[in-house]
């Protein structure tokens, strides 16, 4: 594992394997592109970012954390955050710009996301007309706005929401416009001033939901066994990944959030028969908004919830495996009901036509992104940049935890098998052909807690420690040398 994780350390640099980065550039097929002379600007602030988060995992096992493991575990849990955040922040220096103008730069860009675009546009001016169009609005887009033509509406509305909060407060608008070094000769007119600071406030909203993350990671990593100090060094774990610490500002990040959570509360709806139903809800709720933002978010679900049902083991008074299927099909039943009615059935009752809107941009994104690229080569490097992004170091201890003999009986166990398995179901359905670096970032919490959590004391300060180095460095090498 070490040995693998510094061989791609010292080839990103170099460029020594090219395949690594994708097999072809887009279009058709996708590779990152390569920054021969590295990063633009120094990325010394992002080490210490880094530093400081290991800093972090050391102090988990000093005399006082573990005499005040509760408390302790929290305070790490939210420093943790904040520098999972500042190191996100701090990973944009890579680029020409200061990192808050490139965040800026880099939402109002049109092939960077273009959410953004549409949302200060006149198609979307009035939200609940914009809902109303909003399936037809979609091949408009094609050309225009790519990412926004394949997407639900919920993207554009959350900048719309963040451009109403800029147009309505100019103390806001003017201290984001001066943080990003906007009141200079190059500053925006007027009229273009709450747009652009809207632009700033969302990419940071969503840097910071990602960063968030940790929160579920670390409650996530308790559900399987974990003790407190041993969940919370997961969850700091969770801010050194590469692939939620460069994808920002991108919806994807920040969808690791509700799909977490999701997953959590039906992990717990399993082990809980008395509030099972009630908690299956409430994942189902977060289900629908991760639905409203992405529709491959489905997958996503589906593949996090069906592990947590597997691996939770009877419990209460059930005494039969007839007893068990019924009661984990109707949890899941619950689930998806809520999750249809949030994403689907309530936008309807405000003219948006779901299904007409859901068909037409999964259309685009077939034509645009699946059908021209090769099912059998996406077979072999969706997995390895899945790898790569969510840090060798963390998918190989998960595959190896997988093949070798461990607690056949314990929860944790059965979660990574099943997580595995409909990862592989994943793979294998083709829908998604490159960039899962970045696609694939919301199934990342769950496959990280179930590589790193064994028993209760498991990872231990030591691993952790270990783990943290080499995804600090794999992250901090690919941010200099790739283009992502």
């Amino acid at each position: 594992m070490v040995a693998a994780s510094l061989a791609v350390a010292v080839s990103v640099p170099l460029d020594l394997v090219p395949w690594l980065r994708g097999p072809a550039p887009y279009p058709p097929e996708w590779q990152w592109a390569f920054r021969p002379g590295g990063p633009s600007r120094t990325l010394l602030a992002a080490a210490a970012c880094a530093a400081l988060l290991l800093s972090l995992l050391g102090a988990s096992g000093t005399g006082w954390a573990r005499r005040h493991s509760r408390v302790a575990s929290r305070v790490l849990v939210a420093g943790a955050v904040l520098l999972a955040w500042g190191f996100q922040l701090a990973l944009l220096a890579r680029e020409p710009g200061s990192p808050l103008a490139t965040a800026l730069s880099r939402t109002r860009s049109r092939s960077f996301t273009s959410h953004h675009a549409v949302a200060v546009s006149e198609d979307a001016r009035d939200p609940i007309a914009f809902l109303r169009r909003h399936a037809e609005l979609l091949p408009t887009h094609v050309r225009s706005a790519k990412h926004s033509a394949t997407h639900p509406p919920g993207p554009v509305l959350f900048y719309r929401a963040a451009l109403a909060a800029c147009e309505r407060s100019a103390a806001l608008r003017e201290t984001l416009l001066a943080a990003a070094g906007r009141e200079d000769p190059d500053s925006p007119p007027p009229p273009a001033r709450p747009a652009w600071a809207a632009a700033l406030l969302g990419a940071l909203a969503l840097g910071l939901l990602g960063a968030a993350t940790a929160w579920p990671v670390f409650h996530l990593a308790r559900e399987l066994g974990a003790s407190p100090l041993a969940a919370s060094r997961v969850a700091i774990l969770w801010g050194l990944l590469p692939g939620p610490a460069l994808m920002t500002p991108q919806f994807d990040q920040a969808l690791a959030l509700p799909v977490a959570g999701a997953t959590l509360l039906m992990l717990r709806a399993a082990l809980d028969e008395r509030r099972g139903p009630r908690l299956a809800g409430l994942a189902g709720a977060l289900g629908g908004l991760c639905v409203f933002t992405s529709y491959g978010a489905a997958a996503f679900l589906a593949v996090c919830g069906a592990a947590a049902l597997v691996a939770a083991p009877p419990g209460g008074r059930e005494s039969s495996a007839r007893a068990v299927l019924g009661r984990r099909v109707g949890l899941a039943l619950v689930g998806g009901t809520v999750t249809a009615a949030v994403a689907f059935a309530l936008p309807a009752l405000l003219g948006h036509r779901p299904l007409r809107a859901m068909a037409t941009a999964l259309s685009i994104h077939r034509e645009v992104y699946t059908a021209p690229r090769s099912y059998a080569l996406w077979l072999l490097f969706n997995p390895l940049d899945l790898a790569l992004f969510l840090g060798l170091p963390v998918a190989l201890t998960l595959l190896l935890r997988s093949v070798l003999p461990g607690e056949r009986g314990a929860l944790v166990t059965r979660f990574r098998l099943a997580l595995l398995g409909g990862l592989a179901l994943l793979v294998l359905a083709g829908v998604t052909r490159g960039e899962v670096g970045r696609l694939w970032i919301p199934l990342m919490p769950a496959l990280l807690a179930s590589s790193l959590v064994t028993g209760v004391e498991g990872p231990s300060r030591r691993e952790a420690l270990g783990q943290g180095a080499l995804l600090a460095l794999l992250t901090l090498v690919i941010a200099g040398y790739w283009i992502v």
